[in-house]
């Protein structure tokens, strides 16, 4: 038996052990559940549960399928056979039994508590921020996090990029951050960024030519990483359209031609003496200095409105003065006050903020999308799954394909098929932002036709066969052999069928394995390409290594690197979402919501299941996720879009990839930190041509 399906069974004995004289009812009718029954001994299966009411009565894997009052009646425990991504959903679905509940892994099922979100700015809208402009005469805005963002969560983020600046110009001692903070002790209470540098540049003793690059380099970050709140800013120009009298106020140190620049771009045209800024009045909003001024020399008695997102600064001090004031959350705030507020303890490193600062400027870049809301995160398009989901998994793994193959000098990359469809498609787009030119292919290969071809002997033929396939005996010939017309007998074991049709079999497992030879021989690989999939035992990439008799390496999302595994020690595999001391990737979010990419990751095609004699494609029917392909495509447009603003914020600065830190995301997002509409759960689904005809929806 296959090494992976052995091990499931010694596992579930493993964990089970004390249960064997307890009779026990399986939940799950897939895989899972056709490994266990064909090779578990000394259990006492008596029945499988299903969620599809029509099943109730039927049999399969000669077990009948129960409802849950006959499985109370005839069962101590059940025990949910399934992939661990649907654990919580069917035990929620079953947790009314009496009779305990396990989850495949030996834990006894649970029921997740539902997090309890209090949304402060439930009450907040456009309309209400409407009504007070209209009712005011003067109105101010705040720049930052008001009517613009930055694309990182930790303004400090952009030091650290400037660090590297530094050091590539001039070798110091002392970190870029410890010089320009020892420079901000010394400089006064409302500094501008000119007297900051001057200060850097007295106590660091760098050449003013390089302060000065490093300045005006840091200006241009600061305007890159800039995004628009595109509703407020959209409101500052209806402001403006309607003659009312507005101006900017910030607390910043950058210089006017910033602000005024900036404006300009969005088509925003303001005077110059409506841009107020606290360095050059030598007055801070925060002691309420520039409030005074405000009211004096501008306001004049006149009804005045201030929007702005710090609660001391642009609400409590205002309103000392008389101003009303309208708050405009910031992303962090939104964020840390709704269902993915524990995001924020998370993230420590530059990477961590980047790309929560991508995602934040997707999400929350309108400052009332929590409105009418219980400030559980919504998801409401295939696009936003992509950014917000999916987005950091894809790029966080091509940026590590990119990094690891050209330290092992990898050639060529060659993305295996379904898999590969986008991955190869956003590895090109990647490398183009990057200015790099890939070089790499797309792999028509499954693991039928990898494996099918691969058959020299009858032992292989065997092992082929004998993989579980909850089907017919003649949906497996005709799924396996495209044999059709194999007639059912009862009794009769599968090794007569092999014998019977045999010749056959041989005859079109050599017209699969010569076509599939030539297409190999036309895609020139050699020892220096190396393959790249999602996972998991490399197995394909063991096929295809014996049929062009080489060993290409391979680069995978996860994998098992243990020495259970018979690929590891035939075979070179490194593993993107695992650390060293995981060798099976047991502990990885990724590998444990797998499922969910594999749909996404997917072909506008079906399974791959033959070439032909001209090197076509011959495919399995395709099933919803290519009827829902369309979906896929814009999901990948939202992961795309994901790459490209991590690459207009990061630029050619080279960040530590934390690993650990997406793959924890990818988990907490997957578990139930968002609300995703039904319009984008419906394309999502689980098939496995080789193993059997049924689909199953992913979110159910």
């Amino acid at each position: 038996m296959n090494v992976k399906y052995q091990m499931e069974i010694n596992d579930f004995q493993k964990h089970f052990e004390k249960f064997k004289n307890k009779k026990i009812v399986l939940y799950g009718i897939g895989r899972y559940t056709a490994t266990l029954v064909t090779g578990l001994k000394d259990f006492q299966i008596v029945g499988l549960l299903d969620k599809d009411p029509d099943n109730i009565g039927k049999e399969m894997f000669g077990l009948p399928i129960l409802d849950i009052r006959t499985a109370e009646k005839i069962a101590d425990m059940v025990i949910i056979n399934t992939s661990e991504t649907y654990w919580v959903v069917i035990y929620n679905r079953i947790a009314a039994i009496n009779i305990p509940v396990f989850y495949k892994n030996g834990l006894k099922a649970e029921i997740r508590k539902e997090s309890n979100v209090k949304n402060p700015y439930r009450n907040l809208s456009i309309s209400n921020l409407l009504l007070k402009i209209d009712a005011a005469e003067v109105i101010s805005f705040d720049f930052f996090d008001t009517l613009f963002m930055r694309a990182v969560c930790n303004p400090r983020d952009v030091f650290d990029f400037l660090e590297q600046d530094m050091h590539a110009a001039w070798a110091t001692e002392k970190s870029f951050v410890e010089i320009r903070q020892e420079a901000l002790e010394v400089s006064g209470d409302y500094y501008s960024l000119d007297e900051l540098y001057i200060n850097i540049e007295k106590i660091s003793g760098l050449p003013h030519s390089v302060l000065q690059v490093i300045k005006e380099k840091e200006v241009f970050l600061e305007k890159r990483i800039l995004s628009p709140r595109a509703e407020i800013l959209q409101i500052l120009k209806q402001t403006l359209g309607r003659r009312k009298e507005v101006y900017l106020i910030s607390d910043m140190y950058l210089p006017k031609a910033f602000y005024s620049d900036t404006c300009k771009k969005y088509g925003i045209d303001l005077p110059e003496d409506h841009i107020i800024l606290s360095n050059i009045l030598n007055k801070s909003k925060e002691d309420g200095s520039l409030w005074d001024y405000y009211v004096r020399e501008i306001v004049k008695g006149r009804s005045a409105l201030h929007i702005g997102d710090n609660k001391q600064t642009d609400i409590e001090e205002p309103q000392k003065k008389g101003i009303l004031t309208m708050i405009t959350p910031n992303s962090w705030d939104l964020m840390s006050t709704s269902s993915i507020g524990s995001i924020a303890s998370r993230i420590c490193a530059t990477y961590d903020s980047v790309i929560i600062g991508c995602i934040l400027k997707r999400l929350y870049s309108n400052p009332y999308t929590l409105c009418d809301s219980d400030g559980t995160m919504q998801i409401k398009s295939n696009a936003e799954m992509g950014y917000a989901v999916f987005g950091p998994v894809i790029l966080t793994f091509l940026l590590w394909l990119d990094r690891q193959s050209k330290v092992d000098e990898v050639s060529k990359l060659i993305f295996m098929s379904r898999d590969g469809y986008f991955l190869k498609d956003d590895y090109e787009y990647l490398c183009g932002l990057m200015g790099k030119q890939p070089i790499c292919c797309y792999l028509g290969i499954s693991r039928q036709l990898a494996m099918s071809a691969s058959i020299t002997t009858k032992e292989e033929l065997l092992e082929y066969v004998y993989m579980p396939y909850s089907g017919s005996i003649t949906e497996l010939f005709e799924d396996r052999f495209n044999i059709k017309g194999v007639k059912e007998i009862s009794n009769k074991s599968l090794e007569s069928y092999v014998e019977e049709y045999e010749s056959e079999i041989w005859q079109r497992l050599h017209i699969i394995r010569n076509n599939y030879l030539r297409y190999l021989d036309k895609k020139h690989l050699n020892e220096s390409n190396a393959v790249v999939d999602l996972g998991f035992y490399g197995n394909n990439q063991r096929y295809l290594n014996k049929l062009i008799n080489k060993k290409l390496p391979g680069y995978y999302f996860n994998a098992n690197l243990s020495e259970k595994n018979k690929n590891t020690n035939k075979q070179q595999m490194k593993a993107c979402f695992q650390t060293e001391s995981d060798i099976t990737g047991q502990d990885s979010q990724i590998l444990k919501q797998m499922i969910f990419i594999e749909s996404v990751l997917t072909a506008p095609y079906g399974m791959i299941k033959a070439i032909d004699e001209d090197g076509n494609f011959i495919y399995a029917e395709r099933k919803y996720n290519q009827i829902y392909f369309r979906d896929k495509d814009e999901i990948n447009t939202g992961i795309k879009e994901f790459i490209r603003d991590y690459v207009d914020t990061v630029g050619s600065y080279d960040i530590r990839l934390n690993i650990g830190f997406v793959d924890w995301y990818y988990g907490y997002c997957m578990n139930g930190a968002l609300n995703i509409a039904d319009n984008v759960k419906r394309s999502f689904y689980n098939d496995n041509a080789m193993m059997n005809r049924i689909e199953s929806m992913l979110f159910y």
